[in-house]
């Protein structure tokens, strides 16, 4: 978010505008169009907003005016975001949460909940491919924001991780939080590709197949050594979520894909 608001990174916004990530929230008010949400109601609020009458034009509120078609909707009614006191959102943008079973029953807190919105995003990659209990899955990297909560989504749905990255103090923090679990091998990255490969081959060789990838490489990443590297050792029929932004352009052996049915 730093990169984005200091233009480091120039996402397209209509300015002036309050800036924002999706968070949790309390209810005051609701519009004319609502049945059952109601004021005071716990809700976790999506700044992922799709027109209603095409679902396909999409923007985040506060954040990034999408593709042209949808810069209206952030110039006008849903310009502005979280960070102020309150918020305006669209009703189907509103997601009740059970407080009385999450809070009073299970114990989470508030800013408990506040990492829901981080670990949704991970989430919504490895949900769409299937990623199952006792699998072992890549993530890289795993050491920003988006990578370091994919690894604790992923090792939550039972799965075993390899974790890569070039922060090797976070990646060390990793290892400590996740010793419990015994399924978290981590791998710091040198940018090397020989150094790299050696090492993403150590760390398969002490696990099950790898039938899974989440790739959440950044804008900001200065060469990506790794990607064809992990395509080579993933398992035939293993399936890869690619969520990052990085620029430019990926070389990938198609007889190999084919081949490994990926």
């Amino acid at each position: 978010m730093k990169e984005v608001l200091t233009g480091e990174r120039p996402y397209p916004m209509s300015l002036p505008l309050t800036p924002g990530t999706s968070a949790i929230g309390r209810v005051t008010t609701v519009g004319p169009d609502a049945t059952t949400l109601r004021p005071g109601a716990l809700v976790l609020c999506d700044i992922f907003v799709a027109a209603r009458d095409d679902p396909s034009s999409q923007f985040l509120m506060g954040l990034h005016s999408g593709a042209p078609n949808t810069k209206p909707l952030m110039d006008g009614e849903w310009r502005n975001s979280t960070w102020a006191e309150y918020a305006k959102f669209p009703l189907e943008n509103l997601y009740p949460l059970n407080e009385d079973l999450l809070l009073k029953k299970q114990g989470y807190t508030i800013r408990d909940l506040c990492t829901l919105p981080t670990a949704l995003v991970p989430f919504g990659g490895l949900d769409e491919i299937g990623l199952k209990p006792g699998e072992t899955i890549v993530i890289a990297p795993a050491t920003g924001t988006f990578g370091g909560t994919a690894v604790s989504v992923a090792l939550a749905m039972g799965a075993s991780v390899i974790a890569l990255g070039r922060n090797k103090d976070t990646l060390a923090r990793l290892t400590s939080t996740f010793a419990h679990t015994n399924r978290l091998t981590t791998v710091p990255l040198t940018s090397t590709l020989e150094t790299d490969t050696a090492a993403l081959r150590h760390a398969a060789s002490l696990t099950t197949p790898i039938t899974a990838y989440l790739d959440l490489s950044p804008p900001s990443i200065p060469k990506n050594t790794y990607f064809p590297t992990i395509l080579a050792l993933l398992a035939p029929g293993a399936r890869i979520a690619l969520m990052g932004g990085m620029a430019g352009r990926l070389e990938v052996a198609m007889e190999m894909v084919v081949h490994r049915q990926l």
